[in-house]
């Protein structure tokens, strides 16, 4: 669905030529009929996102990582000890595990140990691919906030990071929002709310600074 929303602006806005598709999908959420719909996207339709799940027949959920190390079986890697480590390091994401046991196969011998003890976490060319048309989607105003929040290497409140970047309070709070539409930044709440960018995305965005 995320190929319906225009580039370098805020998530969930719609292209021009697909405008008609908000008034489609708000009749859909309001509407009393038999029909499942399953929309499938990167970033989060708001005006679905909105909707009192108790007033309206919608549901929202978030495609979280898969954490089993079953997720790395049948795929030619040894060390299966360390098999929850990548798990970890790669977030869980079965694209990125696939592509890391392709490459971890091929240069490494299936040796996950040898991988790891790299110290480094490796951004493949299909992952640059992605990140790169990912990248390519954001406003201007969120790819500043990314730059800042990349430079720092642990969860960051709204406070701190709003004193790092020259930005209206409309602009500061509406892109961060829409960078956690995007489920590019999570807030974390502890004592103090705090904010922090996806680990291989970060990396990725080093190494675009480069």
């Amino acid at each position: 669905m995320h190929n319906l929303f225009a580039i370098e602006r805020l998530a969930g806005q719609y292209q021009h030529e697909y405008k008609e598709y908000q008034n489609f999908f708000e009749t859909i959420a309001a509407s009393d009929h038999q029909s499942h719909l399953i929309l499938i996207s990167h970033e989060e339709c708001s005006q679905i996102y909105c909707l009192d799940e108790e007033l309206y027949p919608v549901k929202c959920f978030e495609l979280s990582g898969m954490y089993s190390v079953e997720i790395l079986k049948n795929k030619d890697l040894q060390d299966e000890d360390r098999w929850q480590e990548l798990i970890e390091l790669y977030e869980g994401s079965p694209a990125y595990l696939q592509d890391i046991a392709v490459l971890i196969s091929n240069i490494f011998d299936g040796k996950v140990a040898d991988f790891l003890a790299e110290n480094s976490l490796v951004i493949t060319q299909n992952m640059q691919s992605y990140f790169d048309r990912l990248f390519a989607r954001l406003s201007l105003i969120e790819r500043q906030l990314i730059i800042e929040l990349s430079r720092v290497n642990r969860p960051i409140s709204r406070e701190e990071l709003r004193q790092k970047i020259d930005l209206s309070s409309t602009d500061f709070v509406n892109s961060l929002q829409s960078l956690q539409q995007r489920y590019l930044v999570r807030k974390i709440n502890d004592k103090e709310s705090s904010f922090n960018l996806s680990p291989v995305f970060k990396e990725y965005v080093k190494k675009q600074r480069c």
